[in-house]
This record gives structure tokens, C-alpha cells and sequence, in this order.
């Protein structure tokens, strides 16, 4: 089973076939610097602190920035996700989470927290092939 992507074949062993159909390996990598991470974790964790805006600005840049240095089989993955919708999900989440007594944060928010991510994670543009 192999994918199609802009005259690219990714094969399931991780390989791309261009259109000469020369075969490269290429390997999935991440490219954020201890430093800047922790930088960025930093002033997430300070952003988060604000009332109701803070935390899905924070939760969208950090998912952003760490798609940015992230490459999947040599491409790079895109974040869409914006905060609004985000803020939509967190007060219906927390509102499962009282009317359950807090079962829904222990077992199913996590989830639901990866589910979101995931959906608004994309592969970006295929460059170099």
C-alpha cells in the first residue's frame, strides 16, 4: 500500500519513489534545540496562566512549534489548529468533566485532548522530492 504525494509514492517502509523512480530512505526527525524548548515551555506555561485566552494560545503554540521541527519520513508536519474552537472544546469539556464528578478529566479528556490535536495536524508541503 503506498500513498500519493505531488508525483511522490511513500511506500510503507518509509520510502519515496519520485518521478524517476529512484528509490531514497529517509528518516523522521526532530529538530528543536533543548534550549529553545525550554524557552518556549517557559513563556507557554506563563501564557497559560491568563483567565480563559491564556491556555488554548498556549496549547496552539506549543503544538505548533513543536509540529514545526518535526519531520514524518522527511516531511514536515503543520499545526491548523486555532484557539477559538479550541476554547469551545476546554468549556464543553469542563462541563462533562462537573456533570461527571470529574470521571470524564481521569478517563476521557486525555483522549479527547489527542483527538484534537491530532485532527488539526497535518503533513506540510513536500519539499526536495
Amino acid at each position: 500500500m503506498a500513498q500519493n504525494l505531488n508525483n511522490c509514492t511513500i511506500t510503507l517502509s518509509g520510502d519515496i519513489l519520485n518521478n524517476n523512480k529512484s528509490k531514497r530512505s529517509l528518516e523522521s526527525k526532530f529538530t528543536g534545540t533543548p534550549g529553545k524548548y525550554f524557552f518556549m515551555r517557559l513563556g507557554v506555561m506563563l501564557l497559560a496562566l491568563i483567565p480563559f485566552i491564556g491556555l488554548p494560545n498556549a496549547m496552539c503554540i506549543y503544538q505548533r512549534w513543536m509540529c514545526k521541527h518535526t519531520l514524518v519520513v522527511g516531511v514536515p508536519l503543520q499545526f491548523i489548529g486555532k484557539p477559538g474552537p479550541l476554547l469551545k472544546e476546554i468549556i464543553k469539556w469542563f462541563f462533562f468533566s462537573i456533570v461527571t464528578l470529574g470521571i470524564y478529566a481521569l478517563f476521557l479528556l486525555p483522549i479527547r485532548v489527542e483527538q484534537w490535536r491530532t485532527a488539526n495536524t497535518i503533513f506540510g508541503p513536500v519539499a526536495g522530492v
